[in-house]
C-alpha cells in the first residue's frame, strides 16, 4: 500500500462503486466546524487544533487495513481487529504543545473522542497519563503529516477566565463537545448525507417570539378575570425583566400564577435582547416535561420544541428528526429533564455531551428549582454559576417555594458560595396574599391508617398525599373499605399510562361534581392540574406542603381550600427527606408557620441546607476542581437518581397488552422500547427474586416483563413482597 493509499477516514458504497473520504478532507472539515462552534465561547483556535489532529491516528497501516477489510472493499486483506486510532492525536498535541504547557485541553479532547474524557490518573492503563506515554503509535505517521495540509503547530491562546478551578474541567468538557459534534456532523455528511440534510431547520427565535406575542394577545382577549389580570402584570414584569443583561435571574410565583408563560415571556424578550441561540428548560419530573412540552408545542409548533427524555413517544415518521435533534440540541425550543441535563454537564461520554457546546450562549430555564438534589448541591451550583460567567448563558430559576441558594449555603464541611441573582417579582409578599387560596393547618395528634382513612372518609372530594409507597397502599386499602365513595391510589408502583388514566378519571369527576377520595405519594405534586377542596398532607419538607397545597382550590372557586397537615404513628422517614421534615418542623417551633410566605420559604430552606452533611456526595471538587481532572471517575460518581433500578414492563391495559405481545413475538426494537416506557414500573435490583416469582421474564440489561397479568393490580400497580413500599419516595 503506497503512502497516498494510506488516507481513509470513512468509505461508503454507493450504486456499485466505493468512495472514500480522506483522512485530511475529515481533519480540514471537522476542524472548521470545531472552531466555529468554540468561537461562541473565545476557543476558536482550540477547536480548531482538536479537528485538525483528532483522526491522525488514522494514518497507521493497521487502521487503514482494518477499514478497507472491515468495510470490504478489500477483500484480499486480511482484518488486523479493531484499531484503537485516538491516542495518536493526543501523544502529537503533547509534543507540538508542550513547551507551552498547554497541551492537556487538545489530550484530553482527542484522546477521548471516541471512548470518552479520561481519568488524568487512575489504576490501570485506561487513563490519559498512561497513553500519552505511547510514543510508538506515531510511528510511520510524522512524516506522512509533512505530505497533508493538516498544520503541524499552531498554539492558540487560551481565555484566563478558564483557568478558574471550578471553571477548568467545563472548558475541555466544552471543547469536547465541539470536537465531537463536529466530527459526528461531518462523518454523516459523508456517510448519510440525507439525515444531514434534515438538520437545522427550525424556526428563527425572532419568528417564535411573534408566534408567542400573537398567541398571548390571543388568550387576553378572552374572558376578562382578577387571576387572568394578576397573570398579565406577571408577564409584563417578566416582559420588562427579559431586556436587561445575561446574568442569573429568579421567578417565584404562586401556583395558579402562570409561570410556565410567564417564564418564556421573559426568555423571548432576554433572547432578543442579547442575541441568545436557544432556549433550554430542565424539570425535575417527566410528567411536567410532557406536560410543558405540549403547551409550547401549541404556541410554537411541534418541530421547534424538541423533547429530550426517557419516555417520549415519537411517530416513526418524525422520529429521524427527533432523533438528530437530541443528538445535539441545535433546536431553538429543549424541554428535557434535571437528569439529563446535569448528568450531562459532569458526564465523561461522547453521546452524552456532545450537545453541551449548544447550551453557550442560550438560555436555560430550571423549572421547580427547590428539587435540585441537595446532596449534589455544590457542584450544580458551581457548574451555573461557570455556565454564566464564562459561558455567556442566561438562567432562571422559577417556581413557588425558591430555595436559598445566594450567600453562604449550609455550614462546616457542607458549606460553599451560592449564586446571586436578580428577582423578577419585585414584591413577592403582596403577590402571594393575591393569590392565597388556602388555609393550612397543623393536626398535633399521631394518625394510624384507620383513624386517618374515618377521618378523610368524612368528606366527599378529598386527596391526601403520603410520602412512602407503603403508606399510599397501607391507607388505600383502609379508606377502600370504610368509603362509599370512589377511591383512588397513585404511586410509582404503577405504570405512567396507568397513572394517567387514573388522573383523568379523578378530573372527570371533579369536573362534574362527583364524589372521590385520592390516596398517593407526592408523584400528584408534580405539576398535575387537579383541584380539590380538601387535601391533606402527610408532614413532609415546606416545599412538599406548599407543592400539596397547589392541588387544592386551585381554579380559586372557594373562598379559601383547606389544607391539612398530619403525621403518622411511627413515621419512618429516611434520609434528605427526614432532614427536611425536621427543618419543616423547626419553622413551626419558631413560630413561622405560614408555609406559603417567601420569607418562611427561605429561612425554612436556610435551616434545610444547615442540617446537610454533605453537598458535594460525588466528590467533584476533589475530582475536577484540580489542573488534571478525573473525567471518568466523577461521571459515575455524580448520578441524580442513584439507586440502582430494573425495568419492568407490565401488561398493563389493551394497548400495553399488544406491546408485550409484540415484544416476546418480534423482540426488542428502539421503538418498542419508547412505546413500552409508558408501560414500565421501575424498582431497585435487590428486588430481582421477587419480581422473578411473579413470572417476570428477564430480556437483559436489567430489564423484566410479566408475561400475564397477575402481578399487576388494576389498583394499586405491580404488587409483590416488597419491602422497598418502606422507602420514602424521591420522585
Amino acid at each position: 500500500m503506497s503512502e497516498r493509499q494510506r488516507d481513509i477516514a470513512h468509505t461508503r458504497y454507493d450504486d456499485g462503486q466505493w468512495t472514500n473520504q480522506s483522512i485530511e478532507e475529515h481533519c480540514l472539515g471537522v476542524a472548521a466546524l470545531a472552531s466555529g462552534f468554540a468561537a461562541e465561547f473565545h476557543a476558536a483556535g482550540w477547536g480548531k487544533l482538536c479537528g485538525w489532529w483528532h483522526d491522525i491516528g488514522k494514518y497507521a497501516l493497521d487502521f487503514q487495513h482494518h477499514i478497507l477489510a472491515a468495510s470490504g472493499q478489500d477483500v484480499t486483506i486480511k482484518d488486523p481487529g479493531q484499531v484503537t486510532h485516538a491516542v495518536a492525536g493526543a501523544v502529537y498535541a503533547k509534543e507540538q504543545l508542550f513547551q507551552g504547557g498547554m497541551y492537556l485541553p487538545v489530550a484530553y479532547c482527542i484522546c477521548g473522542h471516541h471512548a470518552g474524557l479520561h481519568d488524568y490518573r487512575s489504576s490501570g492503563e485506561a487513563n490519559l497519563e498512561h497513553h500519552l506515554t505511547e510514543v510508538h503509535v506515531l510511528d510511520g505517521i510524522r512524516e506522512l503529516l509533512g505530505t497533508t495540509q493538516i498544520p503541524l503547530l499552531e498554539q492558540p491562546n487560551i481565555d484566563r477566565e478558564a483557568l478558574h478551578p471550578m471553571a477548568w474541567h467545563l472548558w475541555i468538557r466544552m471543547l469536547y463537545s465541539c470536537l465531537v459534534d463536529a466530527d459526528s456532523l461531518d462523518t454523516e455528511k459523508f456517510m448519510e448525507e440525507e439525515d444531514y440534510e434534515q438538520r437545522g431547520k427550525f424556526a428563527s427565535m425572532a419568528e417564535l417570539k411573534l408566534r408567542l406575542d400573537i398567541f398571548l394577545q390571543q388568550f387576553k382577549s378572552k374572558e376578562s378575570t382578577s387571576i387572568n389580570q394578576i397573570r398579565n402584570n406577571i408577564q409584563s414584569l417578566c416582559r420588562e425583566s427579559g431586556k436587561g443583561s445575561r446574568g442569573i435571574y429568579t421567578l417565584t410565583v404562586p401556583t395558579g400564577g402562570g409561570k410556565t408563560l410567564s417564564s418564556m415571556v421573559w426568555a423571548m424578550e432576554h433572547a432578543k435582547a442579547n442575541k441568545c441561540q436557544r432556549i433550554v428548560i430542565a424539570i425535575p419530573y417527566t410528567s411536567i416535561v410532557i406536560q410543558t412540552a405540549n403547551i409550547l408545542k401549541s404556541i410554537f409548533g411541534e418541530d421547534n420544541v424538541i423533547e429530550h427524555h426517557s419516555s417520549v413517544d415519537v411517530d416513526e415518521e418524525k422520529n429521524v428528526k427527533w432523533k438528530l435533534a437530541t443528538e445535539n440540541w441545535d433546536a431553538p425550543i429543549i424541554v428535557t429533564t434535571n437528569v439529563q441535563l446535569f448528568e450531562s454537564l459532569y458526564a465523561n461520554k461522547r453521546s452524552r455531551c456532545r450537545k453541551l457546546h449548544n447550551i453557550v450562549n442560550s438560555i436555560l430555564i430550571l423549572d421547580e428549582v427547590q428539587m435540585l438534589p441537595a446532596v449534589n448541591l455544590q457542584p450544580i451550583v458551581d457548574v451555573l454559576r461557570s455556565l454564566q460567567r464564562y459561558f455567556g448563558v442566561s438562567i432562571l430559576m422559577t417556581t413557588a417555594t425558591q430555595p436559598a441558594l445566594s450567600g453562604i449555603i449550609g455550614t462546616g464541611m457542607a458549606k460553599f458560595q451560592g449564586l446571586e441573582s436578580t428577582e423578577i417579582v419585585t414584591d413577592k409578599m403582596r403577590l402571594f396574599e393575591q393569590l392565597r387560596r388556602v388555609d393550612i393547618s397543623f393536626v398535633k395528634e399521631k394518625y394510624t391508617y384507620n383513624s386517618l382513612a374515618e377521618e378523610i372518609c368524612k368528606y366527599e372530594r378529598v386527596l391526601c398525599v403520603v410520602n412512602t409507597r407503603r403508606d399510599a397502599k397501607m391507607l388505600f386499602e383502609a379508606v377502600h373499605v370504610k368509603s362509599n365513595v370512589p377511591v383512588v391510589h397513585l404511586s410509582k408502583m404503577m405504570c405512567q399510562q396507568h397513572i394517567m388514566d387514573k388522573l383523568d378519571e379523578v378530573r372527570l369527576k371533579l369536573d362534574h361534581g362527583e364524589p372521590i377520595i385520592v390516596v398517593s405519594t407526592q408523584l400528584i405534586e408534580a405539576g398535575v392540574d387537579i383541584d380539590f377542596p380538601v387535601v391533606y398532607r402527610a408532614m413532609a419538607g415546606l416545599d412538599s406542603i406548599a407543592q400539596a397545597a397547589g392541588r387544592c382550590n386551585r381554579e380559586g372557586r372557594l373562598e379559601r381550600g383547606q389544607v391539612v397537615v398530619f403525621d403518622f404513628e411511627n413515621a419512618r422517614l429516611r434520609g434528605q427527606v427526614r432532614k427536611a421534615a425536621e427543618a419543616a418542623d423547626d419553622m413551626l417551633q419558631q413560630g413561622m408557620d405560614d408555609f406559603l410566605s417567601p420569607c418562611v420559604t427561605e429561612a425554612y430552606f436556610r435551616d434545610y441546607y444547615s442540617k446537610l452533611d454533605t453537598t458535594d456526595e460525588a466528590k467533584i471538587a476533589e475530582l475536577l476542581y484540580v489542573p488534571t481532572p478525573n473525567f471518568a471517575t466523577a461521571a459515575r460518581n455524580f448520578l441524580l437518581i442513584k439507586e440502582s433500578n430494573m425495568t419492568v414492563f407490565v401488561p398493563y391495559g389493551n394497548q400495553g397488552k399488544r406491546y408485550m405481545e409484540q415484544l416476546q413475538h418480534d423482540g426488542p426494537s428502539s421503538w418498542l422500547f419508547r412505546k413500552l416506557q409508558r408501560y414500565s414500573v421501575s424498582i431497585p435490583l435487590w428486588q430481582k427474586e421477587q419480581i422473578v416469582a411473579l413470572g417476570a421474564v428477564e430480556m437483559g440489561n436489567d430489564i423484566y416483563y410479566l408475561s400475564d397479568t397477575t402481578g399487576y393490580s388494576k389498583e394499586t400497580g405491580l404488587f409483590y413482597d416488597n419491602p422497598y413500599l418502606d422507602d420514602t419516595i424521591i420522585l
